[in-house]
């Protein structure tokens, strides 16, 4: 699944060329691909761009979301995802962390967090972690509080259970 997530943010990113250099380099240092319109700034580094699926790292701004959704709480919204496809491609070994920040649109401020999923084998066992962050915040949160601050995480022998 996470592997289908960063295909589908590497063939946006793909199509994406050309924002002037002051730019790129604004959005997030040099930059392997970018895009810059109406408002959205989407930028892309590779870790080896040879092979897009070993990882690496996006980011999206949106200068006004109310713009183009009208219900939206928040004005300005900052997304930058960091994947890291592990040593071989394809094992199912992975991290990935999304840091977010929404600036809410009332006034009530900058609402701020992390998620973090990771998918890792350490001796028998396959261990797959969900875990959400979320900054202090005074006003009311756009994301639901049961999903704040949480941590689940699976672990497997992926060994059948006998019937």
């Amino acid at each position: 699944m996470a592997a289908m997530f960063v295909v589908v943010l590497l063939a946006i990113a793909s199509t994406c060329q050309g924002a002037p250099r002051a730019r790129r380099e604004a959005i997030g240092g040099k930059l392997d691909k970018s895009f810059d319109l109406l408002g959205l700034h989407m930028g892309l580094k590779y870790k080896d761009a040879a092979q897009p699926l070993k990882g690496g790292k996006f980011r999206l701004v949106i200068d006004d979301l109310k713009k183009y959704v009208k219900q939206a709480h928040s004005n300005k919204v900052d997304l930058d995802f960091d994947f890291d496809g592990g040593a071989a491609v394809g094992d199912g070994l992975f991290k990935m962390v999304v840091h977010y920040s929404m600036v809410h649109s009332d006034g009530d401020g900058e609402e701020k967090g992390e998620l973090m999923v990771e998918r890792k084998h350490t001796g028998d066992l396959w261990t797959t972690t969900l875990k959400t962050t979320a900054g202090a915040f005074s006003g009311k949160t756009l994301i639901p509080a049961a999903i704040n601050n949480m941590e689940v995480k699976l672990e497997s022998d992926r060994k059948p259970v006998p019937c």
